[in-house]
């Protein structure tokens, strides 16, 4: 026989439990309206209350001691008790004889297909042996017609509810695998940022080092170092400078993916922001002999975070970097309007095909893979400048004129 797991048994029991003292209160209601007297002046009424004290006696036994944990052995005692009760009620077909349909529903909610029409033949059986001591026999064809019209509902009964209490049951279970498989994808996803952020954080110290270093020796000791020597510094430093922004984007992406990123808002002006990024953009534009152009001739005030707006600025003139040949030309340019700040970084490359511009912000989108980068600085850009109250766009007419992102940050108050 097989046994279902004991979060499924338990919600059959809840189940059942209800259908069970629903029927037994309607049955009791039924036989107090329409009362009859059965075998040795026995009420109709007072043999549904003998039923309703056994199922209390049950629920007592398995709650105080644990018996009866299998509902196998509670649907043999319901047939044997419901079965009983009918003829001593005596009354053929009537309300005493629907505990016998519940004991076939309850053990179909609990038993196999296979048990449970053995079950059904089993209330068969014992309605054709107590039967025959209620009334008169009638014809053979007619107690054929009437037996075999009450075992196919039983039947049809029991099949019905097995199938729907299994169906029940393996979504469940499917339910159940789903949230767990949930879980485990949550639990990987939070070591993930747990190591990303651990990583990212020990590596900054050493990379930053490593910068300080290389660019201390390419100061003071220029003069004594020859021509391939020189380029081997440099080369280095553009690596340390490059590995720094890969690991700046992936703890910020972090603290995005975790809702952890905190901004200090300031009032700025953003000229001053884009004169610091230059330390980092120069070596970039100068590794494909590009031009690197600012032009920018009037405050621009804002409040925002110095750090992230400075990152905001690398990762686009970065990312211009990458997508044009060398030779190219990158201008930063920005102006006050009315609806704001507007910065823009602007490039003469090979442009963007119109349908990659709706997805160029997405995490990980790589329109050139072999261009470099981690593919995701925009998403960067994107999530800060928001966070900021801004918005950014792209512009590109056509895949010939190059490209240019627009950012659009609020005034800082007071400006006009």
């Amino acid at each position: 026989m097989r046994t279902m797991p004991t979060s499924q048994a338990s919600s059959a029991f809840r189940a059942i439990r209800i259908v069970r003292w629903t029927t037994i209160l309607l049955i009791f209601l039924l036989a107090l309206v329409d009362p009859f007297q059965g075998r040795a002046n026995l009420s109709t009424w007072s043999l549904v209350l003998v039923f309703a004290g056994y199922n209390l006696l049950l629920n007592l036994l398995r709650i105080r001691f644990g018996w009866l944990s299998s509902y196998a052995h509670t649907a043999v005692l319901d047939l044997a008790v419901a079965g009983t009760l009918y003829l001593l009620g005596a009354e053929h077909g009537g309300p005493l004889y629907v505990l016998i349909f519940l004991a076939v529903v309850c053990a179909a909610a609990t038993l196999s297909l296979r048990d449970s029409i053995l079950y059904v033949a089993a209330a068969s059986a014992l309605i054709i042996v107590g039967e025959s001591t209620l009334y008169e026999r009638p014809s053979v064809a007619e107690a054929v017609r009437d037996l075999g019209a009450r075992t196919i509902m039983l039947m049809l009964i029991a099949v019905g509810t097995t199938t729907i209490v299994r169906r029940l049951q393996v979504e469940q279970e499917v339910a159940r695998e789903a949230r767990l498989e949930t879980e485990r994808v949550a639990e990987l996803d939070r070591l993930r940022t747990n190591f990303v952020a651990a990583v990212s954080h020990e590596l900054q110290t050493p990379l930053t080092a490593m910068r300080a270093a290389l660019g201390l020796l390419e100061a003071s000791a220029s003069d004594r170092l020859g021509f391939d020597e020189k380029l081997l510094v440099t080369n280095a430093r553009r690596n340390v400078d490059r590995l720094t922004l890969e690991v700046a984007d992936l703890l910020t992406l972090n603290q995005l993916d975790a809702n952890s990123l905190q901004l200090e808002k300031l009032p700025l002006d953003l000229r001053a922001t884009i004169i610091d990024a230059m330390a980092v953009l120069h070596p970039l534009a100068e590794q494909k002999e590009q031009k690197l152009e600012v032009d920018i001739d009037e405050p621009l005030s804002v409040e925002g975070d110095r750090r992230r707006l400075e990152q905001v600025i690398i990762n686009l003139v970065a990312n211009a970097h990458r997508h044009t040949p060398a030779g190219s030309r990158i201008v930063i340019s920005g102006r006050n309007t009315p609806n704001g700040v507007l910065l823009t970084i602007s490039d003469d490359g090979p442009g963007i095909p119109p349908h990659a511009r709706d997805r160029i912000f997405e995490r990980f989108c790589q329109l050139d893979p072999a261009g470099g980068g981690s593919g995701l600085g925009l998403t960067i850009v994107k999530a800060i400048i928001e966070r900021h109250g801004g918005h950014v766009s792209i512009k590109s007419a056509d895949q010939k004129k190059g490209t240019t992102f627009s950012v659009v940050l609020p005034r800082l108050n007071g400006e006009s």
